[in-house]
């Protein structure tokens, strides 16, 4: 087979299986999305229908509810109207019975027109008959309840009673009473009957709807009268049944959805309160009456959504069966397609193998020379866009040529595995290592912040690879490795020139001894081979003393006397003399030495304090610079107590000063060790205040007792208006939060003004005092008063 068509099978024929399997999901997905379509379609169907009529339903009780309750609100406001008259009939009763001369033919109801009043009378004080509008010498019924209300002990001014239920008139006959008053004294009664029958009448042809009914109700549950169609009846005691639980009620009206004493069905409506009189109107019809008339139409709905349905059914199963018969040729189809996978499964192998023998190193594993140049010239491009350096190492392996005459290939081969091993083990999980050929490798590191990072690189990789290389075939080997280093953009912007150039440098190296490494830029190589002393020496610096502390005071912004002192460590070397922290911090960072020499510098500051206090002197307290990796290890406070332990020193003498740098990672544990410090009475400071990133937030949250302005911000202060309000707005923020300020690097009487004016509490810098060893310092606490003013 030829390799087009290899490469033909293997770029076509899965994708077009792949299309094939796609198709066969997509027919098995038809066949279940039609079904699923058909059932949400009956679904919608269904559910809109369901609505609708519910809807309908709804709108046809509401409609009736809101039909009675304008025909309770008539009613009642009639009714008031009617009982209201019985006060104008009281009225003209008690001027009667004041002067019974006068003729009382007025209170004959049908002569006025009045035809809702059946019959009147006036009863006397002594409850006998003074006046009967049917001219009757006795009027039993009415005298009975008249002598009622007369003897009552506090009767309301109208007197509503209610006939008996066996009573032939009770429909339409209720009786009402009214107390005549003169003055304050009962002189009689006033009686009569109204007929509700008459009133209702008025309603009989009202149309709001088939077996509806209309009801007056007391206060007591009795029904005075009820019109259900032209009929009319009345007496039926509701008090018992939960009909009339809204007669207890305080709303004027309300909506009624309940059944009725001896209905079976509910009954739908309102209940109006008359405005004046004890009474409630209910106007209420059959629920089943309303919705029986929405039954036509409903079941015209329900034979239009089955049609529908069927419909639906039937054309989904066509579709289903037009579906299955499409999927069955697809599954035809693909049989034969299944048949060539193993086939291009083998092929795909064969492709990735081959890609994996050009593009890496067939014996270690890593790139070989042609992967390393196409990676690397990706990585430059991005580097181009970045403000760090990328770093080009070329190693190769010192005699390994000896190593293979002397024990053979075979060791050799283990011996190279075992330095790309190393090499991938001791460089970040982006950065590129390969093999070039024989003993040559390359490795490139981007995102590097110096120089100094870089021979930092470069000395672990030495160190890496120099040790011993156990049982290779039975062989211990001892074998060092030459670096030679070409930094871009500076050495070249080509991974050609760059590596052509650091292997120019690997045998600068080779020249200087083997087993190190070499920048091709010469002046490099000074400052990286006095690092690779210093870091070489630096535990045993520590062990043999060499570390010593200077001190500078720090004044009172008052009178300028010394009030404390800051503990700053420098380096005694043998050979080099005095060493400055800014040439030794960071390699003690970058190489793990820098919790060790915080350690051993807060153990000299506290014996040195024990040496003054047992000379004599009144000794100031003493501040102490914490590093970042210190803050974060929870032996520090261990450490401090300790020491202040062993050389009989109080927490009072001694002061931490941190820098907002030490609170971006794992901000909680050193806050937690800040706490616990705080708590053994140790002070603390905020160092290079407004340097860091959330300065406030700290002066809120840290449990700190001075702020030390930082350097930056003093050297400019008369001539940069910023600085000046910087300063300034720090110092009152500091006062406010109970905070003392420290002006750092203060180096002019100008600065000196400018800062007590502000109201700065205490100044530090060259203006007052350098820092000196301790033996300076000594004079200066035995003799406090000659370095003030």
């Amino acid at each position: 087979m030829s390799d087009k068509r290899v490469a033909h099978l293997v770029s076509v024929t899965p994708q077009h299986t792949s299309s094939t399997k796609a198709f066969l999901r997509n027919g098995k997905g038809l066949v279940a999305g039609i079904g699923l379509m058909a059932v949400l379609l009956l679904a919608v169907i269904w559910f809109l229908t369901s609505s609708r009529i519910h809807d309908e339903r709804d709108e046809a009780l509401e409609k009736s509810v809101n039909s009675s309750r304008n025909v309770a609100s008539i009613v009642a406001a009639n009714l008031d109207e009617v009982f209201g008259r019985t006060a104008i009939y009281a009225r003209l009763s008690t001027a009667f019975l004041e002067q019974p001369a006068e003729h009382p033919d007025s209170f004959n109801a049908l002569s006025v027109g009045d035809t809702a009043f059946l019959r009147m009378a006036i009863f006397g004080g002594d409850g006998k008959l003074a006046y009967s509008s049917s001219r009757r010498a006795v009027e039993p019924d009415l005298q009975l309840f008249a002598r009622t209300t007369l003897f009552a002990e506090a009767p309301p001014p109208i007197v509503i009673g209610h006939t008996r239920a066996d009573d032939p008139h009770a429909a339409w006959r209720i009786p009402v009473a009214a107390p005549l008053l003169s003055g304050q004294r009962r002189i009689g009664v006033f009686a009569g009957y109204i007929d509700l029958g008459y009133v209702l009448a008025l309603y009989k042809e009202a149309s709001f709807g088939t077996r509806s009914r209309i009801e007056v109700i007391d206060a007591r549950g009795i029904q005075l009268v009820e019109l259900v169609g032209g009929t009319l009846s009345a007496g039926r005691d509701l008090e018992r049944s939960g009909y009339a639980r809204f007669i207890g009620r305080t709303e004027p009206a309300g909506a009624i959805d309940m059944a009725r004493p001896g209905d079976s069905g509910a009954s739908i409506g309102v209940y109006r309160r008359l405005d004046h009189f004890p009474l409630v109107v209910t106007v209420t019809r059959d629920r089943s009456a309303v919705l029986d008339e929405l039954q036509p139409r409903h079941r015209a709905y329900r034979i239009r959504a089955t049609l529908l349905s069927l419909l639906i059914v039937l054309a989904s199963a066509g579709l289903l069966v037009l579906a299955q018969r499409q999927r069955r040729l697809n599954l035809d189809l693909t049989d034969s397609e299944l048949r060539n996978q193993t086939l291009i499964k083998q092929l795909e192998t064969e492709k990735t193998r081959a890609f994996q023998l050009a593009s890496l190193d067939f014996l270690t594993g890593i790139p070989n020379r042609m992967k390393f140049y196409e990676l690397a010239a990706i990585e430059l491009v991005r580097a181009r866009r970045s403000r760090k350096l990328t770093a080009v190492f070329f190693l190769d392996l010192d005699k390994f040529k000896v190593i293979n005459d002397t024990h053979g290939h075979a060791v050799g081969d283990l011996l190279l595995q075992q330095v790309a091993m190393r090499l991938r083990h001791s460089l970040r999980g982006y950065d590129l290592a390969a093999r070039l050929g024989g003993d040559e490798f390359a490795v490139l590191v981007s995102d590097l912040d110096s120089d100094e990072a870089v021979a930092s690189v470069a000395t672990k990789l030495v160190a890496a690879l120099s040790s011993t290389y156990l049982k290779l075939d039975g062989h211990d080997l001892d074998v060092t490795p030459s670096i030679g280093i070409a930094l871009y953009p500076g050495d070249g912007e080509e991974i050609d020139t760059l590596l052509s150039r650091a292997d120019r440098a690997m045998y600068l190296a080779k020249q200087s001894g083997r087993g190190c490494y070499r920048f091709y830029e010469a002046s490099l190589n000074a400052t990286s081979a006095r690092s690779a002393e210093l870091i070489a020496r630096f535990r045993r610096a520590i062990r043999d003393g060499e570390f010593c502390l200077h001190y500078q005071q720090r004044v009172a912004c008052l009178d300028f006397r010394p009030v404390g002192l800051e503990a700053l460590v420098r380096w005694q070397h043998p050979e080099h003399g005095l060493i400055y922290p800014g040439e030794f911090i960071e390699l003690a960072e970058q190489h793990d030495y820098i919790v060790a020499l915080g350690n051993h510098v807060i153990d000299m500051a506290c014996a040195q304090v024990a040496a003054w206090q047992q000379s004599g002197l009144a000794v100031l307290p003493v501040a102490i610079n914490i590093s970042a990796r210190q803050l974060r290890d929870d032996t520090l406070p261990g450490v401090i107590t300790g020491c202040l332990a062993k050389y009989a020193v109080s927490a009072s003498l001694i002061e931490i000063e941190v820098t907002e740098s030490c609170f971006i990672d794992q901000p909680e544990l050193a806050e937690r060790v800040l706490d616990t410090l705080h708590a053994l009475g140790i002070r603390i400071s905020l160092d290079d205040y407004g340097t860091g990133f959330s300065g406030l937030s700290h002066l809120k949250r840290l449990p700190i007792s001075t702020v030390k302005i930082d350097r930056s911000f003093i050297r400019d202060i008369r001539n940069d208006n910023s600085d000046a309000v910087i300063v300034s707005s720090t110092i009152s923020l500091s006062h406010n939060l109970g905070l003392k300020v420290v002006a750092e690097g203060v180096e002019t009487r100008d600065q000196v003004v400018h800062l007590k004016t502000a109201g700065c509490d205490e100044l530090q810098g060259y203006y007052f005092h350098r820092p000196a060893a301790a033996a300076e310092i000594t004079a200066l606490l035995r003799n406090p008063t000659a370095y003030a003013g």
